[in-house]
């Protein structure tokens, strides 16, 4: 009977628990995002794909930011493509498999060269602005 007693308030208090979990209210999007150069080269052709959204953003020059342009949701990292002196360039997201949405905001891209000469590569981290309206 002890026993019956122990397994029935196990269960009590399990369901108490799981029925007060409630899963966080955050909103995966929509997200805008600008790009932001942070290298000595200009950026010509700029492009943007989140999985959940691609968008232009023409050219960025030396240490200049883009206008916000909306996606329908984006990760903290992103396909980037553009050009440096007419050489493609590509950073890729190693994998979106584990990662979390961005939410509802405004981020900024910030994208940088690595190496010289003819071995250059893109890299980049993301930076939160601010929430949208």
């Amino acid at each position: 009977m002890k026993k019956q007693g122990i397994v029935a308030a196990a269960l009590l208090v399990s369901a108490m628990l799981f029925s007060g979990c409630t899963k966080w209210d955050k909103a995966e999007g929509p997200t805008d995002i600008r790009v932001k150069n942070l290298s000595a080269y200009v950026f010509d052709n700029v492009h943007v794909d989140t999985g959940h959204g691609e968008n232009d953003y023409g050219t960025v020059g030396p240490g200049q930011a883009t206008e916000y342009k909306r996606f329908e949701k984006a990760y903290r990292e992103a396909l980037i493509t553009l050009e440096i002196d007419g050489t493609p360039y590509t950073f890729t997201p190693v994998s979106y498999t584990y990662e979390v949405y961005l939410g509802k905001g405004k981020f900024t891209y910030e994208v940088w060269v690595e190496g010289e000469g003819e071995n250059l590569s893109l890299d980049m981290e993301v930076n939160a602005d601010a929430p949208l309206d």
